[in-house]
């Protein structure tokens, strides 16, 4: 007990430090104990899930729009559905037919048509997608109803591009979890120089040994166990990533197994 409770003092010794590092102790835990949740997250957070994918059908004067709408509002996975904006659409193809010359006629049957816009769920997979679209298609008729392919709005080309979600893609969940040890080890290092003080000053005037070294595995060895019994829990706990989550805390921790000298804190 008076080695937890010396860790929890001397986390608030320095309150920004302390508490960092025992938020990014608890947050690399959770990760390397619950890592399938983790590999989850990093799907739902892909462009293609954030944003929704669409799909515009296109249709001639034949289709009945309004009951139209109200078959594809039913459908499974389906989020909206728009009218488009036939009049602005019908007008750009007179712009295009009139741009190829006089002696190129359209149908007039071509230029009443009719559009709607189909916004999906993008947790749907890609099968699911394409069997709404067909879906649509068969309702509407081959013959009087046409659809683009499934589309994202132009706002995912310009996510992946991002370097996060570069390094994500390619890095996946053990991406977020390098970065998260990442982040343990520097809190340590922050919180190093706290616990060297209070080490010394225990050690000199109450004939302890080893106070820093036990403090921090007392204070390490409780998120451990709490987050394996978590996953326990949860179902998420796997060998190896238990194995690597204590060799992390125990190689850092072994920087503690040494005489201290007298270092004030910041």
């Amino acid at each position: 007990m008076f080695y937890l409770t010396e860790f929890f003092k001397t986390l608030g010794d320095s309150f920004i430090r302390g508490f960092s590092f025992l938020l990014f102790s608890c947050l690399l835990a959770f990760s390397l104990t619950h890592r399938p949740w983790i590999f989850n997250m990093v799907e739902k957070i892909s462009p293609e899930k954030i944003v929704n994918p669409y799909f515009v059908a296109v249709m001639d004067e034949n289709v009945d729009i309004v009951k139209l709408r109200a078959i594809i509002s039913r459908l499974p996975g389906v989020l909206s559905v728009q009218d488009r904006n036939s009049d602005e659409s019908r007008g750009k193809l007179s712009q295009l037919v009139s741009s190829l010359g006089s002696d190129y006629q359209v149908s007039s049957d071509l230029m009443n048509f009719k559009s709607l816009r189909i916004a999906l769920n993008p947790t749907l997979s890609q099968e699911s997608l394409d069997f709404v679209r067909s879906q649509v298609v068969k309702y509407g008729g081959q013959d009087h109803l046409t659809a683009t392919n499934v589309k994202y709005p132009e706002v995912t080309s310009v996510m992946k591009s991002h370097p996060f979600y570069k390094f994500i893609g390619k890095a996946g969940d053990w991406g977020i979890i390098g970065i998260l040890a990442l982040l343990w080890i520097v809190s340590y290092w922050l919180c190093y120089d706290v616990f060297r003080s209070r080490s010394y000053l225990i050690e000199k005037f109450q004939r302890k040994k080893l106070v820093a070294a036990k403090t921090i595995a007392v204070g390490l060895s409780i998120v451990v166990i709490s987050f394996i019994a978590m996953a326990l829990l949860n179902g998420t706990l796997k060998f190896f990533d238990t194995v690597l989550l204590l060799m992390i805390f125990s190689v850092f921790w072994t920087f503690s197994m040494q005489d201290w000298r007298w270092k004030p804190t910041l």
